[in-house]
């Protein structure tokens, strides 16, 4: 008779993890957050530069649901969403997730609301370009939910 054996092979990853060494926390933290200083002015640029693209696509889009023009738009956006974070201006994260699930409603129901597209954009431009206070980004942030509410819910049930 037989008998079987299972072996498992050390995992290095977990060897390397439980050895003592490397940077206190504090020190890496601060390295970090350098690191992050370096990209904020990168991050805000590629935000402007998103921004210019969805504002020049938001042109092309008629009155009338198009949906290339709200793919575009969509994808478009959901290139910005973490660069907000990164260039110390999460509201635009916030401001960005709220476009993409208009934009996203908008295509399921098969409508267009160029007023509602308009204000995600401007507000887009607006905390990316202006250092709001808290309460106000938190206003603007709380307006663009409402909006995107509005077309969560199809037309038949609204």
């Amino acid at each position: 008779m037989s008998t079987a054996r299972f072996t498992v092979p050390p995992q290095r990853l977990a060897q390397l993890l439980r050895k003592p060494g490397g940077l206190p926390a504090e020190e890496a933290l601060k390295q970090a957050e350098a690191n992050l200083q370096e990209l904020r002015a990168p991050c805000v640029a590629e935000l402007r530069v998103l921004l210019e693209a969805a504002e020049t696509t938001f042109a092309s889009v008629g009155a009338d649901f198009d949906d290339a023009g709200v793919a575009q738009l969509y994808e478009t956006a959901v290139k910005g969403i973490g660069l907000g974070e990164v260039s110390g201006a999460p509201s635009v994260d916030v401001a960005l997730n709220s476009l993409c699930d208009l934009l996203d409603h908008l295509r399921t129901h098969q409508r267009y609301d160029r007023e509602a597209v308009g204000v995600h954009l401007r507000a887009w431009r607006l905390l990316v370009s202006t250092e709001l206070p808290p309460e106000g980004a938190q206003a603007v942030l709380a307006g663009l939910f409402k909006v995107s509410a509005l077309y969560s819910i199809k037309p038949a049930e609204a």
